[in-house]
């Protein structure tokens, strides 16, 4: 027996609110009974991660480790495709049987992630039931697919004005405090989408007696993952998306530099995530490297990374979900008939010979230049050439 799950995007990376339409392809070569053929659309969000703490027992100090995680189902709905629960084997002759489906993504959905302490994923699982329950062993065949969250940048307008930081930092020389290091950083914006470049401009003024060495232009990615068993922790994974350096060496002596980075922001999760268990955020990061032991100077600029860039795509009056409604707080009634086509959560619905679901509302085709990014682009990065360096976070599973 061969089970195919096709989508009709063949890369498989939808955003939330588009429609998923595909088809379930089953092959058999010799006649069979099966009782039941289903496809189940799952959405789920799992955190984990083991730390050891110390206790004191019997006035002796110990430690234990202890587990933190969270789980929650953001889509599980099913679509009897052949048969019914419960119901008698039915003979299903030889050949290629075709089954098609359409399922609609809600808009708050939360955006496919793999991370060091946890990760959101998305699959099409589909179930063949073999003779009567419960001796039947199930056949499953499943399929991966990327979300990728819906973020509209042009809900906030202060993500569309210029932001820039300054720190002066001061050094000692022997006993002496000498005239300081001044450091500006400045974006034109602080709102960017996925391949869109951000323009850093960088002012150095050094005063001091201390050399520069360099300067270190990045975009840092932090994940903080929040746990809800045995008690709310928090942990958190840092990583440099891409980044940029300058070798300063032949200017060290100059008093004032002025440099302007440009760097391309590659497929990333964005920002928020638009789950309670994992929140992510983005920063723009400069930092400049002295000589000797004294310490680098360094400034952060928030920055947000949205589905669209600015002035594109979406209006200001497009009403996103921040946080996405896990499914059990929409359970149907217990005696929901397990059969329906539309089960949890609300929005979906899935109806295995019904044409694709229009979602043309938004009209979000009208500004994309590029096609979609594939799902090694989104697991993995993007892969550009005006980076010096890019270290894309590694999956953990």
């Amino acid at each position: 027996m061969i089970c195919k799950i096709i989508f009709d995007k063949n890369n498989g990376v939808y955003i939330a609110g588009d429609t998923i339409t595909g088809r379930v392809e089953v092959t058999i070569n010799h006649p069979k009974n099966i009782r039941l053929i289903s496809l189940i659309i799952r959405g789920k969000v799992e955190v984990k991660w083991s730390q050891t703490e110390s206790y004191i027992e019997f006035g002796e100090s110990k430690t234990k480790s202890v587990i933190y995680s969270s789980e929650e189902d953001y889509l599980n709905s099913e679509i009897i495709l052949f048969g019914k629960h419960g119901g008698p084997a039915n003979h299903l002759p030889v050949g290629t049987h075709s089954y098609a489906f359409t399922c609609v993504l809600p808009l708050g959905l939360p955006g496919t992630i793999v991370g060091d302490y946890g990760k959101i994923w998305y699959d099409a699982k589909v179930k063949i039931s073999h003779g009567i329950a419960p001796f039947a062993i199930d056949d499953t065949f499943k399929r991966d697919f990327t979300v990728i969250s819906m973020v509209n940048l042009n809900q906030d307008r202060t993500l569309n004005i210029p932001s820039e930081v300054k720190k002066i930092e001061k050094y000692r020389n022997w006993k002496l405090t000498t005239s300081p290091i001044v450091l500006k950083a400045k974006v034109p914006k602080s709102g960017f989408a996925i391949k869109e470049v951000i323009p850093i401009t960088v002012n150095i003024k050094n005063l001091s007696t201390v050399d520069i060495k360099g300067v270190h232009a990045k975009l840092v990615k932090e994940i903080v993952f929040t746990s809800r068993s045995p008690q709310r922790r928090n942990k958190m994974e840092k990583s440099k998306i891409v980044s940029k350096k300058y070798d300063l060496t032949a200017k060290r002596k100059k008093e004032t530099i002025d440099i302007a980075f440009k760097l391309t922001v590659p497929q990333t999760p964005l920002t928020g995530c638009q789950s309670s268990f994992i929140k992510i955020s983005y920063h723009v990061e400069v930092v400049v490297y002295v000589s000797g032991f004294h310490s680098t100077v360094q400034i952060s600029i928030p920055v947000t990374l949205g589905t669209y860039p600015i002035g594109s795509g979406l209006s200001e009056n497009t009403v996103i979900p921040q946080i996405a409604t896990p499914i059990s707080n929409m359970l149907p009634p217990v005696n929901f008939p397990r059969t329906s086509p539309m089960l949890i959560p609300e929005r979906i619905y899935m109806h295995p010979t019904a044409p694709p679901a229009s979602y043309s509302s938004l009209n979000l085709d009208d500004s994309i230049e590029t096609p979609p990014p594939t799902y090694h682009e989104v697991m993995y990065g993007w892969q550009g050439n005006e980076m010096e360096e890019q270290k894309p976070s590694a999956p953990s599973y």
